[in-house]
């Protein structure tokens, strides 16, 4: 270990991600399992065949940060603030940023004071929030909005709100996004604000906002991006945009880090050119130091302006840096700072680029294969596949896509890319003058251009990128362990192997001495085999073994990515999270799975995309033997198509509503053309029966006929089911309301259940007294989001008290799964009611 300082930062990096991907509820034992081991480690273990001088000090002490990187962050939840929600509180506070719009402005505001229901919450106090103000129905941001800036002291009503906890698995955790950055939650502006003192914004807010105002005479889409390239701030950009960086694997130019501090450390270091060495040095330095506080002062862009910084500086010596050295130590001086950081996507992501840049790349550049490469890309081939191969399994697992055309892509335009930033810096220096900027910001929007042309054009080839269905964490771990091993050494790695084989049999030939020998011989020689890669027939042995290995390392990646293992054995169904409308999943013990409904969609979020989509490739589900439209509105046909678009499916199911699938909502909320494949669309109707399997099944209540002038007929059309699990029932009730419910009950249907879904999100037309006091079930879900409907109503949940029947919903306890075994019903919230 020639390094120590490398094995220490890495250490305490270690044990916070330790702490950061193990649950709570095993964080004590897993604390004792690192102590045991620790203590194997500094009393038992001597490395110094590989290790060089490394003494039992140097592990003692390694072991100890280990172990206070792993309090630590399993300390950090203690900096998660609670849920709060204030519908209407009296604020005063000092604006820290602000970009005004003409249709919202969003700041940032640090609260003096707060007064909610004629209270003082000194709590709130010095808490920073994202501020939000919305235009009046006339359309208009009230006007003082407009008028403020940074520094400026203002009063208001608004309503603050502090995120819950996530409540789907892998759904993005917007409370530790919060609290990464520095915000508490999120205040909406009720009308205008009254300005009490004028201040002064800061120097790179000005920057900014004067580049904004120069950009306006340009279109305002391909400004968004520009902006985005150069700040790392992606509000501006389009989201059709932003899907073509993301297929093509360069959305990571709008996520100001590495790239970016070295177009501009190049940029800096050739205009100051002119001036002695020194003072170029301290020039370049500055300039990033500046372009980090531009860029937000994040934690990626802090890490590369550190590592940025002491490039230059090593130009004062003999110009050598080590890299490694300066990632880990600025790495685990952020985590110091803020230990939650440790777990925040964007960090994990910027730091394992960095490192396989660092690590990785050098080693890549020597090898035959890159030697081929003509020098010009050579550089450019190897620090993508590095970064790439660095950040793999973390990008499969929180995006379950990759870009199979991303290695093109960021050859063929990560130049170009740079060089509008470079161009496009030019003009932010000169934005002071129109004359002065807007040449260079005229070149970068047309390099721009071409740019996009060239990705639009990737983005269109088939097969440009994949969803993945979630791996699990074996992937990972053979991923990271492969890397390791080829950086150890195959040598040293199997001869570690051996060497605890050989130390394990001492300790156990006692027992059995003849069959530990033997097994122990057995495996040393596999490993030694292994190890060296040979046949025992010579050098022809050699090379197909090297071929058969490297196939066998492929062909195991590939079954760990596509074949991913789910040994469930019971039935589950789970009621998912998505906001103001429905999405179920039933998944069966065989494994099958059916989807009913997929949420909503409006013009900047689409549920079926970035929830529903999501939740099954993280749970594993690539294949759907049914998707089932329970009626057309939005909040509950929204997201079928980004599903079906994703997910292979068997065939369709919609309610028998006769000329009703021809009206527009049914038109929009369905792929293009399936109304006339029969072999796919199925229609479903009372009396129709859905077998599963492991005797499950789907009986069809409604519609029985298409009803017509009821107070909402897409509602009592709705596609209404009974899950029958051995004896077991769910009711699935969509948005019926008293027309259908008193249909099915004409119908003479058994409608007794042990758990019911509370129709149409606890509406009060869906509150039948009499109807439902024929019910018994054993609790209640009301699948229900944030609404101005007034839903669930307040005599909906006021019957179910007065019943003494638990009441479970999903904006309060998340995705709810309710788990069906050995005659028992289990409901699991995906976080704990506030």
């Amino acid at each position: 270990m020639r390094d120590p300082w490398v094995g220490r930062s890495a250490a305490l990096l270690g044990g916070g991600l330790c702490a950061a991907l193990t649950p709570e509820s095993l964080r004590f034992w897993v604390f004792g399992v690192l102590c045991l081991l620790g203590l194997r480690l500094v009393l038992f273990w001597r490395p110094r065949d590989f290790w060089g001088k490394v003494y039992r000090p140097e592990f003692l002490l390694l072991a100890v940060t280990l172990l206070l990187g792993y309090m630590y962050g399993a300390l950090a939840d203690r900096m998660l603030l609670e849920p709060l929600t204030l519908n209407r509180v009296e604020i005063t506070g000092v604006l820290r940023d602000w970009n005004a719009g003409s249709d919202k402005s969003v700041g940032v505001l640090l609260v003096e004071k707060a007064v909610a229901d004629g209270e003082l919450r000194e709590e709130l106090g010095g808490q920073s929030y994202r501020l939000v103000v919305y235009a009046d129905k006339a359309g208009k941001v009230p006007g003082q909005w407009l008028g403020v800036q940074p520094g400026d002291r203002v009063e208001f009503f608004g309503r603050l709100e502090r995120p819950k906890p996530v409540g789907t698995p892998g759904g993005f955790d917007l409370r530790l996004y919060n609290a990464v950055r520095g915000l508490s939650g999120k205040l909406t502006a009720q009308g205008d604000a009254k300005l009490t003192a004028f201040g002064e914004p800061s120097l790179t807010w000005k920057i900014r906002h004067n580049v904004h105002r120069q950009l306006e005479a340009w279109d305002p889409q391909d400004t968004g991006v520009l902006e985005g390239i150069f700040f790392g701030d992606s509000s501006h950009i389009p989201s059709e945009i932003q899907e073509r960086y993301k297929v093509t694997g360069v959305l990571h130019v709008f996520a100001a880090s590495g790239s970016n501090v070295a177009f501009v450390m190049g940029l800096a270091w050739l205009v100051l050119g002119f001036l002695p060495k020194r003072l170029r040095i301290i020039g370049a330095i500055l300039a990033l130091i500046l372009y980090g506080a531009l860029c937000g002062g994040n934690a990626p862009i802090v890490r590369a302006t550190v590592l940025g910084v002491a490039v230059l500086l090593g130009r004062f010596g003999r110009g050598r840096v080590a890299a490694l050295r300066w990632l880990l130590l600025t790495g685990a001086g952020l985590f110091i700072l803020n230990p939650l950081l440790i777990r925040d996507l964007g960090f994990q992501l910027s730091f394992s680029a960095a490192w396989g840049l660092a690590v990785l790349v050098p080693r890549l550049l020597p090898t035959a294969c890159f030697q081929r490469v003509p020098a010009l890309f050579r550089t450019v081939l190897a620090s993508t596949i590095g970064a790439q191969m660095a950040a793999l399994p973390l990008l499969i697992a929180a995006f379950h896509r990759l870009s199979l055309i991303g290695l093109l892509a960021n050859e063929l335009i990560l130049f170009l890319l740079g060089s509008v930033l470079e161009i496009g810096l030019m003009g932010v220096i000169a934005s002071f003058s129109w004359s002065l900027c807007a040449p260079f910001f005229q070149v970068s929007l047309w390099l721009l251009g071409g740019a996009n042309e060239v990705l639009k054009v990737l983005a269109g080839v088939p097969w440009a990128d994949v969803w993945i269905v979630n791996p699990g964490p074996l992937f990972g771990l053979v991923w990271y362990g492969t890397i390791g091993v080829l950086l150890w050494g195959k040598e040293r790695t199997f001869f570690s192997f051996n060497v605890g084989l050989l130390s394990l049999k001492r300790r156990l030939e006692a027992a059995a001495p003849k069959l530990i020998t033997l097994r122990c011989a057995a495996i040393s020689h596999r490993l030694r085999v292994l190890s060296e890669g040979v046949f025992p027939s010579g050098s022809e042995a050699k090379k197909h073994s090297c071929y058969y290995w490297r196939f066998s390392g492929l062909l195991l990646m590939f079954a760990l990515l596509w074949s991913p293992w789910d040994f469930s054995k019971e039935l589950e169904v789970d009621f998912l999270d998505v906001g103001q409308g429905d999405s179920i999943l039933i998944r069966t013990p065989e494994n099958h799975a059916l989807l009913i409904d997929a949420g909503p969609r409006s013009k900047s979020f689409d549920t079926g995309e970035r929830v529903v989509l999501p939740y099954l490739l993280q749970r594993g589900i690539g294949h759907l033997d049914a998707v089932l439209i329970t009626h057309e509105d939005q909040d509950h046909i929204g997201g079928i198509r980004a599903v079906l678009d994703v997910i292979p499916t068997d065939w369709i199911g919609v309610p028998n509503v006769g000329e009703r699938l021809e009206n527009e909502e049914w038109e929009a909320g369905l792929p293009p053309g399936l109304t006339d494949q029969s072999e796919v669309l199925k229609t479903l109707q009372t009396g129709d029966r859905i077998e599963l399997d492991s005797g499950a099944f789907l009986e069809v209540f409604g519609p029985q006929e298409v009803l017509a002038n009821t107070h909402s007929d897409p509602n009592n059309n709705s596609l209404v089911m009974m899950l029958n699990y051995l004896g077991q029932k769910v009711f699935l009730t969509a948005d019926m309301e008293q027309e259908e419910m008193e249909e099915i009950s004409a119908a003479g249907e058994t409608i007794e259940t042990d758990i019911f879904k509370q129709p149409h999100h606890g509406s009060r037309f869906s509150l039948d007294k009499p109807w439902l006091d024929r019910l018994n079930p054993s609790a209640v879900i009301i699948s229900v989001g944030k609404n101005t409907f007034g839903h669930p109503a307040p005599e909906v949940l006021q019957y179910w008290n007065d019943r003494h029947i638990p009441v479970y919903r999903t904006d309060e306890q998340g995705t709810l799964r309710v788990l069906f075994k050995a005659g028992t019903i289990d409901i699991i919230p995906g976080r704990q009611a506030s």
